[in-house]
């Protein structure tokens, strides 16, 4: 009895603290992840939207299903434009000096821009179980190099925000444009991108049948990953890829200047044989 007693008092204390954080308004839940450190107000550039998509017409400058598709997350775009809650949802972006320029760059770049989503997965996920720098970089380039043959897509919206940026340093104000472009694909279509990309790794030069293996085994989860719910993954994504490309880079620069410093040594070692040759020679004319 004591014992229940106990174990009531402690859900009791554990609801209270639920409702003391949760309960008021004026109360801020913090952010779990770690933060970073932001520079001062007047350090940054000032940045504004000054023209947008069907501005006249009442839209907004960042309507709140292209922000969460920037995140990831397209089910807003589906339920406001009317879009099949099982087609996979993607979107390019480019900028540039005019409209037209930023969105012949969106739509001529949209390949890429799976290309570079599907290898970040890639790199990100296999890449931490490589100890062997020479095999990273070999599933880096076979990664990068790999093209996504974009078929079965339906264009299904636009827009564009022109934007003003000011230095902050120097007051100076420069003006482009963002072009945002955004395709839908049947999820079949998505699954044969995903079993088509990773087939087009695996066939890579210098790839081990092991990290073969472990591309094969991202299938299924990419298939499930076409729209990311979670921006936490996706930052969790992005950090393991920055990680492996700077180990990448710092193994990189570690291995050029080995290479250097071994060749320094070896002219240096070449330079005194030649010297002892010479002092060598010099003592049987002597």
């Amino acid at each position: 009895m004591k014992k229940s007693i106990k174990t009531i008092i402690i859900a009791a204390l554990a609801l209270a603290g639920t409702l003391a954080v949760t309960g008021c308004g004026s109360t801020r839940v913090e952010d779990p992840r770690g933060k970073v450190a932001e520079a001062p107000k007047d350090e940054i550039d000032k940045v504004v939207v000054v023209d947008w998509t069907d501005r006249t017409m009442g839209e907004i400058s960042a309507p709140t299903w292209l922000k969460n598709m920037t995140r990831g997350n397209s089910d807003t775009f589906k339920e406001q434009w009317n879009i099949q809650a099982d087609r996979v949802v993607k979107y390019s972006r480019a900028t540039g000096k005019t409209e037209a320029i930023a969105q012949a760059l969106s739509r001529a770049g949209f390949a890429y821009t799976q290309a570079t989503e599907l290898n970040q997965k890639v790199i990100g996920r296999v890449g931490q179980g490589l100890n062997d720098v020479g095999q990273l970089e070999a599933l880096f380039v076979a990664a990068s190099e790999t093209k996504a043959d974009m078929t079965g897509l339906r264009e299904e919206a636009s827009f564009f925000q022109k934007v003003r940026r000011t230095n902050a340093e120097t007051g100076a104000k420069t003006e482009e444009y963002i072009y945002y472009t955004i395709y839908s694909m049947s999820k079949e279509t998505w699954d044969a991108l995903c079993k088509k990309y990773l087939m087009d790794v695996m066939g890579g030069a210098n790839l081990e049948t092991e990290t073969q293996k472990k591309i094969g085994a991202l299938f299924s989860e990419m298939k499930a990953d076409a729209d990311k719910k979670d921006a936490q993954k996706y930052e969790e994504e992005k950090r393991a890829y920055d990680a492996q490309m700077a180990r990448l880079e710092t193994e990189r620069t570690k291995a050029i200047e080995q290479t250097a410093t071994a060749k320094l040594n070896a002219e240096e070692a070449k330079a005194k044989q030649a010297a002892a040759e010479a002092d060598l020679l010099a003592s049987y004319l002597m």
